[in-house]
Parts: structure tokens; C-alpha cells; sequence
């Protein structure tokens, strides 16, 4: 759920709660919140302000009064540990006042702390990446951006990236040709269309730019977070918000339209197919609202958050749920068809290709089903779980997995033709044209790659991870990333 920030003035982001033992890592996750961005706190950091201090009443300010999160890394020696105690107390005096999810744990073991209740959601830093564990805690900001009242616009500006004015070289494939950086993470990948590219922001805003310069055409606020994709169809732009609503704007404009209210955070991008408009929420259902109208039509509950994004074939939506389940829907009804259980999340967006839908699930497979029984045609399996969604090209499927590998599989088998390392965990999804595959990855770069063979075609340095799937439009590629900027690179 999205919480409005409260009116006080928090002096950092996020505080950090540890045990010198686990120094190394936490150190590791201080470096990527730095680069990030984002403000913390933490011991190594505060030594010349703890100099002199009466330590029990500055830590009670720092971890009960000073920070929107407290990450609180759970081991053995921190439970053993009398300022770690300390600390633990007053975070947990300040989550018992705190409606929102202020107390976040991270375990290095499975040590019962007094206060915690085993039921809290927690990170495993025996399986997360110190890198991967700062992006979750910006995502996790994400979801309590300020309400509108709060929220000051962010001014757009686009910096030409390529060959000065006075170079009439022409940029180089794997050169940024222009960026534009915004007040959030971009995690919406990019739609172009009709020389214009729209895309949100985490600072709120739906934006549109000219394809050829980044320059700003127009600027929308809604009231959260837009991490979903955004769907341009019949000259409107329908985009998912952490407001709960789903908007439908003017593509010439960003004028709005209408706007649909769901009971939960919208992550899942909209698909719109003969005037209807499919998107899930995280309130457990799967919506199909009128393109023209943004009446509902139906809406389907499934048992979890709907942070997949539909895909339509023929007569049938396919979408998959936290609930470990694709399903299959009646598209004018709603109605069930079919569910494929998998072993864990599924928020993967699915693709259908000839009789098969392919998806990823958390249970670290990419799974092939029959789109009409909903029987399973093959699976393979990644070295971790499946995010990314499939893209199908030709006789391959390609896919991404948090091992750091780009995986292209045959796609009537399932046997891999070849795999390519691009980093050290991979969100972002794969797009294939004319004989390429883009992937954008957690070490800071923008991959394009042979589709037959995986050789590696040129790399462009993006500094700071790409959560987007690329979108190619002509001569350029456009990705987002975790440093706020869209950029667009010569291919």
C-alpha cells in the first residue's frame, strides 16, 4: 500500500542497525545507497558526530525519530550485542507509533530477536546481493512517495550525450545520444510512438519527449509512484500509478481522460486489446476497463498481487499472480479458463507464441504451457528466480534471471541454444529486433547481443543499473535506470 509521507522532515531515507560481524556486507549495501543516492545512516559513517556524544539518547534520536526505514540485519551476534539491543528498542518503539512498515529485517541467520514476530517479511542476505538489497530498499521508498501536496515537480531537462555541435560525427552504435534525467527511479520501460517517447517516473510523473531529443513535450502528476510500463493506444496514453489508479491521457497533451480507482498499488502495466484495457493491481485482481469510457468491464480476483503484465491472444488474457499461479481468462467475461500452478511468485509478464505461453516464475524456471489445456510443455531451469519476462524471436525464447545470465532456449524445447553473463542479477526483460537482443543490467550497462549466437555486439556504460526493457524506435534504443534518467542510445 502506499503511505503519504508524514509532514515531518525525516533527516535520512533509511538507518542501518548491525553487528560489527556483519560489517563487511553492510558496508558493501552502504556504497550502493550512496551511489543510489539515497540518504542513510549508519556507525562507520557517524564517527566524528558520535565523538562526545551521550551515545544511549543519540542512538534513541537516530533510530526512533530520524529515518523513514530501519533495516535491522538479524544475526546471532546482534542479538547477543548490548548497543545493538539498544538500537533494536527503540526501532521497535518507533514501529509500534509508525501505521506504515518501518522495521525491514535482513537475515544473515535464523536467530529469533525479542519483539519480531517470525511473520514479517524479510530479506535473506544469505542469497541477496549487496546491490541487490539497496535497489529493494529504493523500490521500497518508492512505494511511500510523498502525496501530491507534497510532492514539488521536477524540472526536465535533455542533455545531448553524443558528439558536440562542432563534431559532425555521427554517434557510434552503443553511444548515448541524449538523456534526460527525472526526480525517480525509472523502472517504466519506454513506449515510442509517432516521434514521441512516454514513460514514468518514481517521482510520480508521466512524461513525454521528443524521440530525437529528449526534449520535453508535456509532464503529468499522479498521485504515486509510476513504476508500471506505460500502453499507448488509439492516440491515449493508460498508465498505472502507486496512487491505485489507473489513468488514461491524451497522447498529444497528457490531458486526462479518465482515471479508474483499484484497491491497490498498480505495478502491473496495462495491455489494451479491442477497446479494452487489461492491468493488475496489487489489491489481487486482474481489471478489464473500457479503453473509451474507463468503465469497468470485470474484474477477476486471483489469490495474490497482480504485478505481472497481461498478454493477450485471441479470445484468452494471460497474466500471472504472487499466488504461483498463470492464468487464463475469458476475455469478454473474465471467466476462468485455465490456472498453471508453478513453484513460487510469478511476476513475470507472460508471451504467447504459436500454442504456447511462456513465463518466469520465482521458483528460478521459465515455464512453457499449452495456451489452449493449460499443460505444461517444457521447463528450464535458471540459477535463480525469474522476473524478467520472455521475448520470442523466430524459433527462440530469450529471458533473464537474477543469476546474471541472458538464456536463449529453443522455444519448442526448451534446450538452450546459449547464455550470456551481462551482470550479477538481471530485472530488466530482453527486446529482440532485427537480429539483436537488448538487455539492460545491474552493472551498469546496456547489452546488445547477437540473437543466433550471443556474441557480444557492443555494450554502452548507462552508470547506475537498467531496470527497463528496451525499446527500439528507429536508429535508437531507449532504457531507464536506478540514477532517474531515460536515455537513448544509437544502435
Amino acid at each position: 500500500m502506499s503511505v503519504p509521507l508524514p509532514e515531518h522532515e525525516y533527516g535520512y531515507d533509511v538507518c542501518l542497525s548491525f553487528a560489527s560481524e556483519e560489517r563487511e556486507y553492510v558496508e558493501q549495501v552502504a556504497r550502493a545507497l550512496r551511489d543510489l543516492g539515497l540518504r542513510f545512516s549508519y556507525a562507520n559513517d557517524e564517527e566524528a558526530s558520535l565523538w562526545g556524544k551521550e551515545l544511549p539518547e543519540h542512538l534513541d534520536e537516530i533510530y526512533r525519530r530520524s529515518a523513514l526505514f530501519c533495516v535491522v540485519f538479524v544475526s546471532a551476534a546482534y542479538a547477543a550485542k548490548m548497543w545493538t539491543t539498544h538500537e533494536r528498542r527503540s526501532a521497535q518503539a518507533r514501529a509500534l507509533a509508525d501505521p506504515g512498515e518501518y522495521l525491514l529485517p535482513v537475515r544473515f541467520d535464523d536467530t529469533e530477536l525479542p519483539g519480531l514476530r517470525p511473520t514479517i517479511g524479510y530479506i535473506d542476505a544469505r542469497t541477496t546481493p549487496a546491490g541487490r538489497l539497496a535497489v529493494l530498499l529504493r523500490e521500497k521508498l518508492g512505494l511511500r512517495e510523498p502525496s501530491p501536496a507534497h510532492r514539488s515537480e521536477t524540472a526536465l531537462t535533455a542533455v545531448p550525450s553524443g558528439p558536440s555541435p562542432s563534431d559532425p560525427r555521427e554517434p557510434s552504435p552503443g553511444e548515448t545520444v541524449w538523456r534526460v534525467t527525472t526526480g525517480g527511479l525509472v523502472q517504466s520501460s519506454p513506449r515510442v510512438l509517432g516521434g514521441t517517447v512516454y514513460f514514468g517516473s518514481g517521482d510520480g510523473r508521466v512524461r513525454a519527449v521528443e524521440a530525437d531529443t529528449g526534449a520535453e513535450r508535456w509532464s503529468v502528476a499522479t498521485g504515486g509512484a509510476v513504476w508500471s510500463s506505460l500502453m499507448v493506444a488509439g492516440h491515449t496514453v493508460h498508465a498505472g500509478s502507486q496512487d491505485h489508479n489507473v489513468y488514461a491521457l491524451d497522447a498529444d497533451t497528457g490531458l486526462e481522460r479518465w482515471r479508474i480507482t483499484t484497491g491497490g498499488a498498480v505495478w502491473s502495466s496495462p495491455t489494451v486489446v479491442d477497446g479494452t484495457v487489461f492491468v493488475g493491481s496489487r489489491d489481487h485482481h486482474l481489471y478489464a476497463i473500457g479503453a473509451t469510457n474507463g468503465h469497468e468491464r470485470w474484474r477477476f480476483r486471483t489469490v495474490g498481487d497482480v504485478d505481472s503484465s497481461p498478454s493477450v491472444c485471441g479470445d484468452t488474457v494471460y497474466v500471472g499472480s504472487d499466488d504461483r499461479c498463470l492464468w487464463a481468462l475469458d476475455t469478454a467475461t473474465g471467466r476462468e479458463r485455465w490456472r498453471f500452478r508453478t513453484g513460487g511468485a510469478v511476476r513475470s509478464s507472460p508471451a504467447t507464441h504459436d500454442r504456447s505461453v511462456y513465463v518466469g516464475s520465482d521458483d528460478d524456471f521459465l515455464h512453457a504451457v499449452d495456451t489452449e489445456t493449460g499443460a505444461e510443455r517444457w521447463r528450464h531451469r535458471t540459477g535463480d528466480r525469474v522476473r524478467s519476462s520472455p521475448a520470442v524471436a523466430g524459433d527462440l525464447v530469450y529471458i533473464g534471471s537474477h543469476d546474471g545470465n541472458l538464456y536463449a532456449l529453443d522455444a519448442t524445447s526448451g534446450h538452450e541454444r546459449w547464455r550470456r553473463r551481462v551482470g550479477e542479477w538481471l530485472q530488466a526483460s530482453p527486446t529482440v529486433a532485427d537480429g539483436t537482443v537488448y538487455i539492460g543490467s545491474d552493472d551498469h550497462g546496456l547489452w546488445a547481443l547477437d540473437a543466433v549466437s550471443g556474441r557480444v555486439r557492443w555494450r554502452c556504460e548507462t552508470e547506475s543499473a537498467v531496470l527497463t526493457r528496451p525499446t527500439v524506435s528507429g536508429r535508437i534504443v531507449c532504457v531507464g535506470g536506478q540514477d532517474g534518467a531515460l536515455r537513448a542510445v544509437r544502435t
